[in-house]
């Protein structure tokens, strides 16, 4: 072995001691609003299920950074599920303001559009929602959202 091989290989296998000591080294926990917590509710529209509607969840706590935006979409019967950063995977833990926004589908012979939204402004802005909810370790379950 010539003395370019042998450099080379102690080089390679440096570079990978320093790859594995600089990922220990870094990735010594989560921060607290990598971990999600699962949560769900129902949302009504004057004490019926609202099919459709759109949810945003903005956090409330300074723990949890403003570009995380967990959300939601009501089924048929008004349930939801919350999700962050997969499919129903829940919110990290902290207390946030609910938006709700709903815009009827609407079908015509060549195309697909939506109405405006058909819900009481107040409910479309987190500076105006009085929707607010809290997520804590474990399972969460709210109380339904009665939107009049």
């Amino acid at each position: 072995m010539n003395l370019n091989t042998r450099m080379s290989r102690k080089l390679t296998v440096l570079a990978g001691l320093l790859s594995v000591a600089l990922t220990v080294g870094c990735g010594g926990g989560k921060e607290p609003w990598e971990t999600v917590y699962p949560a769900k509710g129902v949302v009504l529209k004057k004490g019926k299920p609202l099919k459709d509607a759109e949810l945003l969840f903005f956090p409330q706590d300074d723990l949890v950074p403003e570009s995380v935006r967990p959300r939601a979409r009501t089924t048929e019967n008004g349930e939801f599920v919350v999700s962050t950063y997969g499919t129903g995977d829940g919110a990290p833990a902290g207390r946030y303001k609910v938006t709700v926004i709903h815009h009827e589908v609407v079908i015509s012979k060549d195309s697909i559009g939506t109405k405006p939204n058909d819900l009481p402004k107040k409910y479309a802005s987190a500076a105006t929602t009085d929707l607010t909810v809290e997520i804590t370790d474990g399972e969460n379950q709210f109380s339904p959202f009665d939107l009049k």
